[in-house]
């Protein structure tokens, strides 16, 4: 099942990563097809400014030619002959026509006549509001295109020669060398191109009096085969550099985990051929005090001290053939308060030893569940061992049994210098030992608090750690049982 699980994460994280890399593919494509745009959007308003700014000379020029004109407009005449820049020219003072050139062409003499009769006509309403009137602009009628000025009561105007603008707007294209691909045409005639055409145009009308020419500018799209080969490829390479990490993650996790194997395997085993000879030390021990009680000193005082350090070793060797092989646990009512009592005297003279005080304190009467009793022993057994081997300095250790609830609660605190907040949950890992002044020196396996956990699991029940101020408690939780043989 695991490993059916770290299949199905792998492939969704390659899953994953492969989508993400092909989405940022997909955005640096259109981040640069977006770039190509804009790039020929900017080439093509530059085109057009040149464009524009030609027409505009032409307006500076026509500004310049009102002054040259005088009453009797003979000076017209001659600048008709001599410029080329505009055809017609015409001179009204309110409604009444004082000059007109070219007066036989028929279309040219009625639109001047119209603009006599209404002046407004020459007025763009694109280019004015009833506040701002105008003394000068851009008037267009069909092929007539005419830039008029208002002088005292005169309204002046030049007929635009839009062969000589045409002529001059190529040799301006021409003259910048331009090497960008675009045409222009004027309503459907075109004017002017130059480079080639691509899949790609972007089509722009000049402003008016010039709104029906169009420019349309041509550009090709950015050669995206070398991103998608660069960004495929750097996919790829993630995922094998991830399957590589992955491959020596797991490697490196198997074999330590068949280490450890190994070595439980081999503590397990040792320790089962310790227990025999060990029982037998402690029985003999035992039985010789009892029959040396009446020696001197320190004869019984060194019977002791064989007697509880082949106690100590017994629940040591007891410890790792538990965690080597879970429990078959004996469910019975247990009276746990007679429990601890018998843990409080066992326990007693041997942190009496490490100059620890052991209280036994809020004892409920007779509480009685549904347990294993070798269970819970282990487990107490593991609590106060530890507040042997790393709460000295508190002098005193607690131990208590109480109700909450439907909860039974048996609580071992010292007052020792506690384990940090963080480090709580680690402490019931296997092999876990926290590093620190207080461990220093300390003897001990590492798994004592990661079996109690096992245990108190087997029970049904809990552990908790709380860091109190000062020491730590540890907690066994366990559940009322509904039965009638329950009285705690």
């Amino acid at each position: 099942m695991k490993k059916i699980t770290t299949i199905l994460s792998l492939f969704l994280l390659m899953t994953l990563i492969s989508f993400l890399g092909w989405r940022s593919i997909e955005h640096e494509v259109l981040m640069r097809k977006n770039n190509e745009t804009l790039l020929a959007k900017s080439h093509i308003n530059n085109i057009k400014l040149s464009i524009e700014s030609l027409l505009n000379q032409r307006i500076s020029y026509f500004n310049s030619l009102i002054s040259m004109i005088d009453s009797d407009h003979n000076n017209a005449k001659e600048l008709l002959e001599k410029e080329t820049d505009f055809r017609k020219i015409f001179v009204i003072n309110k409604n009444n026509i004082l000059f007109l050139s070219h007066s036989e062409d028929s279309s040219w003499h009625s639109l001047v006549e119209s603009i006599a009769l209404d002046h407004s006509l020459l007025l763009n309403l694109k280019d004015h509001d009833e506040q701002f009137q105008p003394n000068s602009g851009w008037y267009q009628n069909y092929d007539h295109l005419i830039y008029w000025f208002i002088v005292s009561d005169d309204i002046i105007g030049f007929e635009l020669s839009t062969v000589k603008l045409t002529f001059d707007i190529i040799n301006l294209l021409d003259n910048q060398s331009l090497e960008d691909n675009f045409k222009l045409i004027n309503n459907d005639k075109q004017i002017y191109s130059n480079g080639k055409t691509f899949e790609n145009e972007i089509t722009e009308s000049l402003k008016y009096p010039l709104q029906n020419w169009h420019l349309t500018y041509y550009y090709s799209s950015p050669n995206l085969v070398n991103l998608y080969i660069l960004g495929i490829g750097g996919i790829g390479l993630l995922i094998l550099v991830l399957f590589g990490f992955v491959f020596y993650g797991y490697r490196e996790y198997t074999r330590t985990l068949r280490l450890a194997k190994q070595q439980v395997t081999f503590v397990g085993q040792v320790s089962h051929e310790f227990k025999t000879p060990l029982t037998n030390i402690t029985l003999y021990s035992e039985m010789l005090s009892e029959y040396l009680e009446e020696e001197p000193a320190p004869i019984p005082d060194y019977l002791q001290v064989i007697s509880a350090e082949s106690k100590r070793l017994t629940r040591l060797i007891q410890n790792v053939l538990t965690f080597n092989k879970p429990n078959n646990l004996n469910i019975k009512p247990v009276n746990l308060t007679a429990l601890l009592k018998q843990v409080y005297l066992t326990f007693k003279p041997i942190l009496a030893a490490k100059s620890l005080q052991l209280n036994l304190i809020n004892l409920e009467n007779d509480c009685i569940v549904n347990t294993d009793a070798d269970s819970v022993m282990q487990i107490l057994n593991n609590f106060l061992s530890n507040a042997e081997k790393y709460a000295s300095k508190g002098k005193q250790v607690d131990l208590s049994l109480c109700r909450s609830g439907k909860q039974v609660v048996i609580t071992v605190r010292d007052y020792g210098e506690g384990v940090a907040s963080h480090l709580l949950k680690q402490i019931f890992k296997p092999f876990y030992r926290v590093s620190s002044s207080i461990t220093e020196g300390v003897s001990g396996t590492g798994i004592g608090l990661t079996i109690a956990n096992q245990l108190a699991k087997q029970l049904q029940g809990e552990i908790k750690v709380i860091n109190k101020k000062p020491g730590i408690a540890f907690s066994l939780i366990l559940m009322e049982q509904k039965n009638e043989n329950i009285n705690c």
